[in-house]
């Protein structure tokens, strides 16, 4: 497969244009990407906001063809001053209530807020494009079944570190995070349990530096009410 130019570079995969409609994502330590296209090509037959995946296997399990989505992140339009934290917060919100929504694959009804869903695990501004036509998530690397309020609490975490670590996205996060919370449905509540899930999670992540985490998780908290 011939591979274009490089157009974007993640925590462990790098993303090439095949052509105007597709591109090749490759995972650098050569992992498959079977099990993530799957969700994927689930998650685009019920009409969730995700690159179509190429019907045709790639050359390897290491590599994922996609559709090419044009359009900057949430994260940079935010920063480009195109878009407000009260909106990206509306937006964070309905696609974890929408995706949740998604039955799991074989399964027969949809989640409910409290039972299994398929679970994205690190949705934040970064992995969801503003596209042209609605925002459309990537990055489904850490996707699994679990209860919705694993995936909301693992957001809200994410949130709440990048808002205590002193970064240029620090103020953004800080805003962010009352916005997210404030569309939570009433059916997930984000508990002393649920949120040493996702922090123990996250420390085990190896892509991601703990930092203060219990910190976060006190903050997550606090803001939940």
């Amino acid at each position: 497969m011939q591979l274009g130019e490089l157009i974007g570079s993640g925590r462990d995969a790098d993303v090439y244009a095949l052509n105007e409609n597709w591109v090749l994502r490759r995972n650098r330590d050569g992992r498959s990407q079977a099990g993530e296209a799957a969700v994927m090509a689930h998650l685009h037959a019920h009409g969730y906001p995700v690159p179509e995946i190429h019907p045709a296997p790639a050359d390897t399990p290491a590599d994922l063809v996609m559709r090419r989505v044009e359009g900057p992140t949430l994260l940079d339009a935010v920063l480009a001053g195109q878009i407000g934290v009260a909106e990206v917060g509306a937006t964070l919100a309905e696609l974890l209530v929408r995706l949740h929504a998604v039955p799991p694959r074989g399964a027969a009804g949809p989640g409910t807020g409290t039972g299994t869903a398929i679970l994205h695990l690190d949705l934040h501004p970064l992995n969801v494009i503003r596209a042209a036509d609605g925002p459309v998530v990537i990055d489904w690397s850490n996707t699994r079944e679990g209860t919705p309020a694993q995936d909301w609490a693992m957001s809200a975490l994410i949130l709440a570190q990048v808002s205590q670590d002193g970064s240029e996205l620090s103020r953004a996060a800080a805003e962010l995070l009352p916005a997210l919370l404030s569309h939570r449905p009433a059916a997930i509540v984000l508990d002393a349990g649920v949120m040493a899930w996702a922090r123990d999670e996250r420390a085990a992540d190896p892509n991601h530096p703990p930092g203060d985490l219990d910190a976060a998780v006190a903050l997550v908290i606090a803001r939940a009410g």
